[in-house]
């Protein structure tokens, strides 16, 4: 039996023209047309957003080991082609031919992304690939599948759902090889990961692809023996711990050892059981080698001036930025489009794909007023690490005028933004702690779900009006007094909305009334303060 990704449809995607499965555009594609056709895919769209990060990373890694690139001139060639070459005849910065024979899923010898030694471990339910399947202490709430029911998975879905589990496997408690039972989460948990989205597949690829060339720090920290997963030779079956050799090496990284078990079904293959145990732990700091996330850090002492001199803050450790429910992504913009001013004194590292792409756009290869979409995966665990709780998805307005750090007013301008979205939602959280702790009443996230979820797009709004600004040298006013309106607006018919959300008597609704008074005095004071921050800043 053979299942070879480099040859059969297993990639879900999203056509251009949208015909789904009509004609000669399927739903479903291997390796060498998802790159020869990128131009005519709008994107990967996986069952869920984890598996849509975890493929994409995938296909990124094979992108550098295939068509490197190992310059900007060569990006640029890249770029300007109307469609990807072939990777069967091309030759990558590292200098690899692409070779079908890596990707056979069920291979004896070399199976893709697996451990052919743990095949003498007993295997479960091929159920323990699937997250949203409960199986063993894996429950779930609305899953009903039990330890008897059998899950059969085509060879496609056990593709998708193996490079899934690789990047994104909680850790906990695994069926141990030997006696090892502990696993580390895999590294795509405890971050949000941003992917840079353009008009079709192959600009988002190459929007996301910085030049590559292994052992000549192209991009940083890469060892000149940086690989990918399929061109290392099968892990050993104990689980180990390293540092990343490079980015295609963390972009595959083994963190399980698995074997898929295929079977015939009345002609049919499948796979419907499966070894899981615990693989790679990774070493070292994520800001130190995750190039599609954004780091910051908190400032501990502030500098003091002493005889004169000032004296260097004093930072907290680097902290991967997440998603969070309800307040959406937007609150980190600066983290994640701006590049950052100072050396030591930094106190946030944006994906150095935006790098990458604002030195496309200063070298004439991406135009100034280009408009992409970050994209945001994020997949939240329990506070063991263990549990998956729920998987995320997100997206953000990315001005490439913005990306560049041709404007420093953007930093404060932004940062002062975001800071009144963040002030005016802690008032209104406050009307409602006030109310309720005058009845002893615990509070409620209602006001979240009313507020912060509304801003999402008014703020995308802002971004691009702030960049068109910036790019054409006119006022910023305007931008700054539509977003203030916006929040004066949404927060205002979220607290209506809480003063008049139950039917309220008496004491009740005497000290609904007060709280409420005292939420649009804190609101009128919140906008003035805004106004009064910005006005060295506006025109």
């Amino acid at each position: 039996m053979r299942f070879n990704l480099a040859e059969e449809p297993w990639l879900p995607v999203v056509w251009l023209d949208n015909t789904g499965e009509a004609g000669d555009h399927p739903d479903e594609v291997d390796l060498v047309t998802l790159l020869t056709k990128a131009h005519l895919i709008r994107r990967i769209l996986g069952h869920t957003p984890p598996m849509t990060a975890a493929l994409y990373r995938l296909v990124l890694a094979l992108m550098h080991r295939v068509y490197g690139p190992v310059s900007e001139d060569e990006w640029g060639a890249l770029w300007q082609a109307e469609q990807l070459p072939a990777p069967t005849h091309s030759q990558g910065g590292a200098g690899q031919a692409f070779q079908a024979r890596w990707f056979e899923l069920f291979d004896s010898e070399r199976p893709f992304f697996q451990c052919p030694a743990v095949a003498e471990v007993p295997p479960s339910s091929a159920a323990k690939l699937v997250p949203h399947l409960a199986v063993g202490n894996n429950t779930t709430l609305f899953d009903h599948t039990t330890a008897t029911d059998e899950v059969r998975l085509s060879p496609a879905e056990a593709a998708r759902w193996l490079v899934t589990l690789q990047a994104y496997d909680p850790g906990g408690m695994k069926t141990p090889y030997a006696k090892d039972k502990s696993s580390q989460a895999a590294p795509a948990n405890g971050m949000g990961l941003v992917l840079v989205e353009g008009s079709n597949l192959k600009e988002t690829l190459l929007l996301n692809l910085m030049p590559y060339l292994p052992g000549e720090d192209m991009p940083r920290n890469n060892d000149a023996d940086d690989r990918p997963v399929w061109e290392a030779d099968p892990p050993r079956p104990e689980p180990d711990k390293r540092h990343p050799k490079g980015w295609t090496d963390l972009l595959t990284w083994p963190s399980r050892r698995v074997w898929l078990v295929p079977r015939q079904y009345d002609g049919t293959m499948c796979v419907d059981r499966v070894v899981i145990t615990p693989g790679t732990r990774l070493a070292g700091n994520p800001e130190d080698h995750e190039w599609m996330a954004a780091h910051r850090r908190t400032r501990i002492r502030q500098g003091r001036s002493t005889k004169g001199r000032t004296t260097t803050p004093t930072y907290g450790p680097w902290y991967p930025m997440r998603l969070q429910e309800h307040r959406g992504v937007w609150r980190f913009s600066q983290e994640l489009l701006l590049a950052p001013i100072g050396g030591e004194e930094r106190h946030w590292q944006r994906p150095p794909t935006l790098d990458h792409i604002a030195t496309m756009s200063a070298g004439g290869y991406i135009a100034p007023d280009a408009v992409y979409t970050l994209r945001i995966f994020g997949q939240q665990l329990d506070s063991k690490g263990s549990v998956i709780q729920q998987a995320l998805e997100e997206t953000v307005a990315a001005p490439v005028a913005l990306l560049r750090a041709d404007f420093k007013v953007a930093g404060p301008v932004i940062g002062y933004s975001i800071e009144l979205a963040n002030l005016v939602g802690s008032a209104l959280t406050q009307m409602e702690r006030d109310h309720r702790a005058q009845f002893r009443a615990a509070a409620s996230s209602s006001l979240d779900l009313t507020y912060w979820p509304r801003l999402s797009r008014p703020f995308d709004t802002f971004l691009q009006a702030i960049a068109v600004g910036l790019e054409t040298g006119t006022s910023l006013a305007r931008a700054t007094q539509t977003w203030a309106s916006a929040i004066r607006q949404i927060a205002s018919q979220a607290a209506v909305r809480w003063a008049e959300g139950s039917p309220r008597q008496g004491r009740n609704l005497e000290v609904a009334g007060e709280c409420y008074g005292r939420f649009t005095d804190q609101l009128d004071a919140e906008l003035r303060a805004y106004r009064g921050h910005l006005a060295g800043f506006t025109d």
